[in-house]
């Protein structure tokens, strides 16, 4: 029988977290982990450019420790191998003669900048202030049919299609860190959006450009536009390096901790707006943009953070005409001992469970222990902004020998179908490297989750079997009632949380059975205000909001 439990006090419990993870289904060595041992830079996941039925997944390394060996952009397509487990690469560049150096987190897309039915592979190649007067920061590989992607130079080795500086100033230091492909101003013609991590002094912050050809000869006679960027306007005070960019109904948003810069076009000119930052600070390549309640106006999916504090929320933003709204829906802190202290970074978003409802996946980055963290959000019907429509469950902690407890980045994230059946799968790396027994560093590996068992029923992905009500009284003053019921018993956390992130009350933290359950909340103590409630089973996390008025 179930009993109903009235409890008043605060319950300090000892427990273990528990977590029923997706299965990992591969582990991929990033390709010449010898040479490329500074992690993973970016990846896409889950496509089929050359439409042959086989799953790529296309890799560029990363430059973490910035050391002259392991400097050279690389970029590298692999394929699943036919009625086997196997990834190989089938295709790759060595970019040396075009760009002598990079370093952390280039930019990787795929697009049609020409609109010519060719995709393109566009790489954001320079990050790296050292890799000449004026490097070549964008490269772009438009696909040559089968496999390959550019011009073969003749020795096996393929060169960009097309390539562009940014600017004619030597000695800018200008590192695009991610890429949107879209018609942001509306003249049919597709641009690349990208955000600036060198904003502080140098940097342009943002840009928005064009290119009227990628000419299959690579003969270099398209023209490339830089149609506007940071520099074309008077910057803020205080806005600062830009970490993510998204577009949002027509409207560009490049995210740091100080401003939300907006930058659109409104038919006529170009316009900049400072907004204020995410309510939690800023994000890191997580945002995802999607109609998530099908209104017929593009939402955000984002994760925040504050440099250097354990505040991170998960959060939606939604468009109110001159803004995004944001609301809270999760708080991840080092009081869930799933951060501890650290950031979400990266996101990619698709359906891992084939039920119609977008799954939007983030990485980790963090000191630990535990390990990195891999997060995902499914919005469950209703109202987006409450957090009782949502449910979010920690699918992987990337704790294995190849991954001490210590390692803290998983933060390269992609989505996509590597399998032929309908579910998507979660693609996922580090952008930093290990060092091995002999001294030796070498990157992480690329790592498949994948409930390969269950093809069609995504059983693993069920979250935890509870239900969270609505608080009441809501609003209240000064107590209020949170009830839930527990189909199965495990590990229980129950915490109230301020606005701005800071855990305020913890009501449980520990193990209990199944059972339904009332606990009173007594906010005697607290000011009036918005507060957000989030319950933890295990793995599965549900939340909701009540306000406290005196």
């Amino acid at each position: 029988m179930k009993n109903l439990l009235r409890i008043s006090m605060i319950l300090i419990l000892v427990s273990t977290l528990a977590f029923a993870m997706i299965p990992r289904v591969a582990v991929i060595p990033m390709p010449e982990d010898s040479l490329n041992n500074g992690g993973i830079g970016a990846i896409i996941g889950g496509v089929d450019v050359d439409g042959d039925g086989a799953p790529e997944i296309y890799v560029v390394n990363n430059n973490w420790k910035d050391n002259p060996s392991e400097l050279i952009p690389r970029i590298y397509k692999l394929e699943k191998e036919a009625g086997g487990t196997a990834w190989n690469v089938v295709w790759s560049s060595n970019a040396e003669l075009f760009v002598s150096a990079q370093n952390t987190w280039p930019a990787l897309t795929l697009g049609d900048l020409d609109a010519d039915g060719k995709m393109e592979l566009i790489w954001g190649i320079v990050n790296n202030s050292g890799a000449g007067a004026n490097p070549y920061r964008i490269l772009v590989y438009e696909h040559a049919g089968g496999d390959n992607f550019g011009i073969d130079d003749g020795s096996g080795n393929w060169e960009p299609t097309a390539m562009w500086s940014i600017t004619d100033t030597d000695n800018e230091n200008i590192r695009p860190n991610k890429f949107v492909i879209i018609d942001i101003d509306d003249d049919g013609v597709d641009e690349i959006c990208f955000d600036d991590r060198k904003g502080t002094t140098d940097g342009y912050f943002f840009g928005v450009a064009s290119v009227d050809n990628i000419p299959d000869d690579g003969d270099g006679s398209e023209t490339w536009t830089l149609e506007i960027s940071g520099k074309d306007f008077t910057m803020t005070p205080g806005e600062e390096n830009k970490w993510d960019i998204f577009v949002v109904n027509s409207k560009i948003y490049a995210s740091c901790e100080n401003y939300m810069s907006q930058v659109y076009y409104d038919g006529t000119a170009w316009n900049y707006n400072a907004l204020k930052p995410l309510g939690a600070g800023a994000s890191f390549r997580s945002a995802q943009v999607q109609d998530i309640d099908e209104d017929g106006s593009e939402d955000v999916m984002i994760a925040a953070y504050f440099w250097g504090t354990e505040d991170t929320y998960f959060q939606v933003g939604v468009d109110d005409g001159d803004s995004l709204i944001y609301y809270n829906l999760f708080n991840i802190d080092t009081v869930t001992h799933l951060l501890n202290g650290g950031r979400i970074c990266g996101g990619a978003q698709g359906d891992l469970d084939n039920d119609g409802k977008s799954d939007f996946v983030f990485g980790s980055r963090y000191s630990g222990p535990p390990n990195a963290q891999i997060y995902r959000l499914e919005h469950q019907g209703g109202d987006i902004t409450e957090s009782l429509n949502w449910v979010m469950t920690v699918v992987d902690t990337a704790t294995t020998a190849f991954a001490p407890g210590t390692s803290g980045f998983w933060d390269i994230i992609a989505v996509g179908q590597t399998d032929g059946d309908p579910e998507d799968e979660i693609i996922f790396s580090s952008s930093i490297s290990k060092q091995l027994t002999d001294g030796s560093w070498v990157s992480f590996p690329i790592i498949i989750l994948d409930d390969a068992e269950t093809v069609g029923i995504r059983g693993i992905l069920t979250p935890r079997s509870f239900e969270l009500g609505q608080a009441y009284p809501n609003p209240f003053n000064p107590t209020t009632l949170i009830p839930f019921v527990l189909n199965e018993s495990g590990y229980v956390s129950l915490r109230v949380y301020d606005i701005h992130g800071g855990c305020v009350a913890t009501l449980i933290n520990g193990n209990m059975d199944i059972g339904t359950y009332e606990i009173n909340f007594d906010a005697s103590e607290l000011s009036s205000g918005i507060y957000l409630y989030q319950l933890q089973l295990d793995n599965t996390f549900r939340a909701g909001k009540i306000v406290l008025n005196k």
